[in-house]
């Protein structure tokens, strides 16, 4: 029986987290309604329910759960931990597993942790947008280098021509 109530201890007290949060206009209404869809899957194995489930137990769509989760991914509240599995010998997304976070400190490094893993997909997303620039300029470069065997000068003259053209009028360059 201790653990039935340790469950509604944590179930209380999240309640009541999401009731500050609510009251302080730091989430919406609907993303307390899902929280709250969430927090009522509590059961002894964990928290693992999908994105349909919760959106049906809160009358939310999809997209809504997908906010509300990512609210409270954001303030720390919530955490998920992302299960892979072997089907037919390939690696497939699994359930997630998520986990309702109460004190204060956890959620400062759970809300750190999540920020983090942003960060470097963004960078992740940026340097591979840069490197395709990159490589796209490598591209042009070498493609005007294909059809042109050397360099034009602003004339569009090749170097050894412009030289050539300077000479024929007799242009010395400046002394």
């Amino acid at each position: 029986m201790p653990r039935l109530f340790e469950r509604l201890l944590v179930v209380t007290s999240f309640a009541s987290t999401l009731w500050t949060l609510t009251q302080s206009r730091t989430i919406t209404a609907k993303t307390h309604l899902v929280l709250q869809a969430l927090a009522s899957f509590q059961g002894y194995r964990g928290l693992f329910p999908s994105h349909e489930s919760i959106a049906s137990r809160s009358g939310c769509s999809v997209r809504t759960v997908i906010r509300a989760l990512e609210a409270a991914y954001r303030l720390g509240i919530v955490t998920r931990t992302r299960q892979r599995q072997r089907v037919s010998g390939r690696v497939c997304n699994g359930v997630n597993r998520y986990r309702l976070i109460i004190k204060p400190l956890e959620q400062a490094r759970a809300a750190a942790v999540h920020y983090t893993q942003q960060l470097r997909e963004a960078l992740s997303r940026r340097k591979q947008a840069f490197l395709s620039k990159c490589q796209n300029d490598s591209e042009l470069n070498s493609q005007s280098n294909f059809f042109n065997t050397e360099p034009l000068s602003g004339a569009g003259m090749s170097h050894n021509d412009l030289i050539r053209w300077c000479e024929s009028i007799g242009y010395r360059g400046s002394t």
